[in-house]
């Protein structure tokens, strides 16, 4: 069983929660990151990402954490955040489009991780998880909550829905993207103790979005350790900051492969390479959007096919981690084609989210900055679950999961 606990979060004033908090850390692009630093003086994004003031500059930690210091300081001597007295949970609600999300943020156990109670699906880059783990260790805080899931249980999902009901949202603000937030602060002592006592009979949590965040606390409570070798476990650096949303509430979006390779896909014997192991489907003029498991698109010189794996390969794929869709693609066109071998280095290949759409993979191959378009049908919950569970490793890419959760709305305070 995982430990999940309350705790007094660093959050903004009520009246400026929208202004404060920011998109989240790693979506969205450079331009809209530089759009809201120079335009919004009190965005959190000041204090996580002072490396934007200095435009193409290399981020420089050495430089740029005591600008960000000195922003959260700032903010803090201003009114602008403000600690809770005690430790308590928080319910998360955001509403994008017709689809609404809720979920409880809490912090987790790091020893969990160790432990293979929260289960990972994906590896993690050395240099970024340390890159966090000093993020954290010099701010002594982490305002990006990991994204965790688990099995649906319906008491929890009553206590949120009925709290959701009857109190009034502490925070209620549309932000610049048209996504709606609410935050209700669960502050009686019954329904703390209950959250914790169900979160305790659901055996494993698993991590949906934020590999690297989740190793770079590990990171930091090891450096935390080191430096309190009278360390008793309660203490939050043993923790770090997550929300946790049911298997059913989440969302999860293909991943689309993008291919940079002008001389293979030119090559007028392209197409009879992809023959040899898929049936090819001529599909008209727009990209190909597979509506079912092992259905795949590709898309070049302006024409798309619908590609079904040939039987004789289909019939010799063997095991959890090689059923997967996305591994399907790596090993007949990416690395049999393409050659492909690494695809978290080859320069030649990139990946676009499902959420973006159709017509957006179609406009960057036509205007040549791809040459070759793959698409996908999404990774079900159950096949992150099961590589989880036989921890497996997903090759890169394999899931874009929301909700997506602000930057700097609830804040694991450290100091």
């Amino acid at each position: 069983m995982a430990k999940v606990k309350p705790f007094a979060a660093l959050r903004p004033a009520k009246e400026k929660a929208g202004e404060v908090s920011a998109p989240p850390f790693d979506s969205g692009s450079k331009e809209q990151a530089y759009y809201e630093i120079t335009h919004n003086p009190i965005s959190y994004l000041h204090v996580v990402k002072p490396y934007l003031h200095f435009k193409g500059e290399r981020k420089n930690p050495e430089k740029h954490f005591p600008i960000g210091l000195e922003y959260l300081k700032k903010f803090i001597a201003d009114g602008l955040l403000i600690k809770d007295e005690k430790p308590v949970f928080y319910i998360y609600r955001l509403i994008k489009g017709s689809q609404a999300y809720a979920g409880i943020i809490a912090m987790a156990s790091v020893d969990d991780y160790y432990n293979d109670n929260i289960l990972k699906h994906e590896n993690t880059l050395t240099d970024k998880q340390n890159e966090i783990a000093e993020h954290i260790h010099f701010y002594k805080n982490l305002g990006n909550p990991v994204l965790l899931t688990y099995p649906d249980d319906q008491s929890i999902d009553l206590l949120l829905n009925q709290y959701i009901l009857r109190h009034v949202p502490e925070y209620n603000f549309i932000s610049h993207d048209q996504i709606k937030h609410n935050l209700w602060v669960v502050t009686e002592e019954k329904d703390i103790e209950l959250l914790e006592t169900r979160f305790e009979a659901i055996d494993k949590l698993y991590i949906a979005d934020g590999h690297h965040r989740t190793a770079g606390s590990a990171a930091f409570c090891e450096i935390m350790r080191k430096e309190n070798p009278n360390y008793t476990g309660e203490e939050t650096f043993n923790y770090f900051p997550v929300c946790l949303i049911p298997f059913s509430k989440l969302t999860i979006f293909e991943y689309h492969r993008l291919v940079r390779d002008k001389a293979k896909v030119d090559d007028k014997h392209f197409l009879e390479q992809i023959k040899q192991y898929f049936e090819a489907i001529p599909s008209g003029h727009l990209p190909v959007q597979p509506l079912n498991k092992r259905e795949f698109g590709i898309y070049f010189h302006g024409k798309a096919y619908l590609l079904l794996l040939k039987e004789e390969f289909a019939s010799q794929i063997e095991g959890t981690l090689d059923a997967l869709d996305v591994s399907i693609v790596e090993k007949f066109i990416l690395q049999n084609i393409f050659q492909i071998k690494d695809s978290k280095t080859d320069h030649r290949l990139s990946f676009m989210d499902g959420g973006k759409g159709i017509g957006h993979l179609q406009e960057v191959v036509d205007n040549g900055e791809f040459d070759l378009a793959i698409t996908l049908y999404p990774t079900s919950i159950e096949e992150v679950k099961q590589v989880a569970e036989e921890k497996l490793i997903m090759p890169p890419k394999s899931t874009w999961i929301e909700p997506k959760i602000r930057t700097g709305l609830i804040i694991l305070d450290h100091a």
